[in-house]
């Protein structure tokens, strides 16, 4: 049983990898932007090297494409430099940083599957954010995992097929751009790899694959099929009563103030080899963000067996605070299991968010 600081743990990312550690056994330390502001060095230092934690994984981020050209100070604060303050505190604690990146550090100029190596170039303020996030924790020299993924669509929060859906309740025509050319990634097979990744680094003191590496879904689409896949599922299960027409339009009459990639593939072979992960065939996975979907319409939560226990904590001043609560929780539930002859539960702490 490892001790696993997650941040951004209330988001998309960060709930479906807080399900899958806490579905093994491990104690999870989640903080949110509530309860741990990652762009302030002090607090990120003392709330880390007081978990005791084994590894932190970073899943906080801006992910805001269009506002980060307007705000891109906030974009730079989040994933900059809070990767930068993690990175610092993590090599001062001595434990390995697994950190999520994006496929928009490449420009799409290549037009083939991009590789780790492959040089990046960004196109938009988002892009260079997160770019500069992985160069300092590079710089850094903590032990780390940086996993870029892309087009990440899951049962938690607001994603690319929620939207599509949310938007064809009442309409049977959307537009959709046709030129861009990815891989979408379902959320949970990306938690699933990173929980697996956590697991080979603390298991195996040898491990010296340390650096950058891919995962998405297979294979690679638009978002004009992307959309057109996601509608013919929901109609298949019965939740989409009428059919939607897709209208195919280029990124320039979409008029988005960020410039997206033309061709962000990634090549995930890298990955496949060192840990042992298969890519996911990311059309096998819609199914289940589209049932999360209908079930949040219905006032339900999107997973069924999301059942940890969330202790709710609205405001936590400083770090002592908040891991004198963790280790209450891991004390009661050490004397519960005691009681009742059993092998203490799992411990974790999250605030109330929902965002």
């Amino acid at each position: 049983m490892a001790r696993i600081f997650l941040t951004g743990a209330s988001g998309q990312v960060g709930r479906d990898i807080e399900f899958a550690l806490l579905k093994q056994g491990d104690v999870v330390i989640s903080s949110t932007h509530r309860t741990l502001d990652i762009t302030n060095l002090d607090d990120v230092m003392s709330a880390i090297s007081s978990s005791n934690a084994d590894l932190v994984i970073n899943a906080a981020a801006y992910t805001n494409v269009e506002k980060s050209e307007d705000e891109s100070a906030i974009a730079v604060n989040v994933n900059a430099l809070g990767p930068r303050n993690l990175a610092k505190a993590c090599l001062s604690c001595n434990i390995p940083l697994i950190h999520i990146s994006t496929d928009y550090v490449f420009s799409g100029g290549k037009r083939k599957e991009h590789v780790e190596t492959d040089p990046t170039k960004v196109e938009c303020e988002y892009g260079r954010s997160k770019l500069d996030g992985e160069r300092n924790i590079i710089d850094s020299g903590c032990k780390h995992l940086i996993v870029r993924t892309s087009w990440l669509f899951g049962c938690f929060g607001r994603n690319f097929v929620k939207i599509m859906l949310s938007m064809v309740q009442e309409r049977s025509e959307v537009a959709v751009v046709c030129d861009q050319l990815g891989n979408p990634t379902p959320v949970r097979p990306l938690a699933e790899c990173l929980v697996k990744m956590a697991n080979r680094v603390l298991s195996d003191k040898d491990f010296d694959n340390w650096g950058i590496y891919h995962f998405c879904g297979y294979e690679p689409t638009t978002w004009d099929n992307f959309a057109r896949a996601i509608f013919a599922n929901a109609n298949r299960m019965g939740l989409l009563d009428h059919s939607v027409n897709v209208v195919s339009i280029s990124s320039e009459e979409f008029k988005s103030k960020a410039k997206r990639p033309a061709d962000s593939r990634l090549n995930c072979d890298k990955i496949a080899s060192v840990f042992g992960v298969k890519l996911p065939y990311w059309e096998d996975y819609l199914g289940e963000v589209i049932h999360a979907f209908y079930r949040e319409r219905q006032g339900l939560t999107p997973v069924e067996d999301y059942d940890h226990t969330i202790s709710i904590i609205d405001h936590i001043t400083n770090a002592q605070e908040l891991f004198a609560i963790v280790k209450q929780q891991e004390q009661e539930q050490e004397q519960s299991a005691a009681q009742e002859g059993a092998e203490p539960e799992k411990a974790q702490l999250a605030d109330k968010s929902n965002t």
